[in-house]
């Protein structure tokens, strides 16, 4: 259960800080709609993790889900003065995706553990959709570069 909660602030804490991060990410058309795609699947996420959570007879809890929104909003507010922002979000992004990937790792194994073998199926299309996203992330990555070197360009 401990788990699940806890994962259930991570995406919390994903919606919010997509949604500080989306209007800055508009000059990068690609990395905007792919963000915004990411937002909807964390929430999806959440309320999967709220379906686990409610079948197990408990919620989410709502102390670690105000710390993940705080924590989300003061994480917008940290690039958003440097002009590299959107690489900075981009790298810090990475990150998170391993994190969450891993989570969801550690979480399947809680299952299969637990006996809890329906919430594997689950616990494996968040997994997925996780290492899914990374993975393009980490392919998009020069190109990224190459976008903010060519705004950084006509800026100057």
């Amino acid at each position: 259960m401990t788990g699940l909660k806890n994962q259930h602030a991570v995406e919390t804490q994903a919606i919010g800080t997509i949604q500080n991060e989306l209007p800055r990410m508009e000059p990068y058309p690609e990395l905007h709609a792919r963000m915004q795609m990411e937002h909807q699947r964390s929430t999806i996420q959440a309320a999967r993790l709220d379906d686990l959570l409610a079948r197990q007879g408990t919620s989410k809890s709502i102390a670690k889900e105000a710390v993940s929104g705080a924590v989300a909003t003061v994480a917008g507010f940290v690039h958003a003065a440097s002009g590299d922002e959107v690489l900075k979000n981009v790298l810090a992004a990475v990150g998170f995706k391993s994190y969450e990937a891993a989570s969801y790792k550690v979480l399947i194994a809680l299952a299969d553990a637990a006996g809890a073998t329906a919430d594997r199926t689950v616990l494996e299309m968040s997994l997925h959709e996780e290492e899914e996203m990374g993975t393009w992330l980490h392919d998009h990555l020069a190109g990224f570069v190459q976008a903010y070197l060519e705004r950084s360009a006509t800026k100057g």
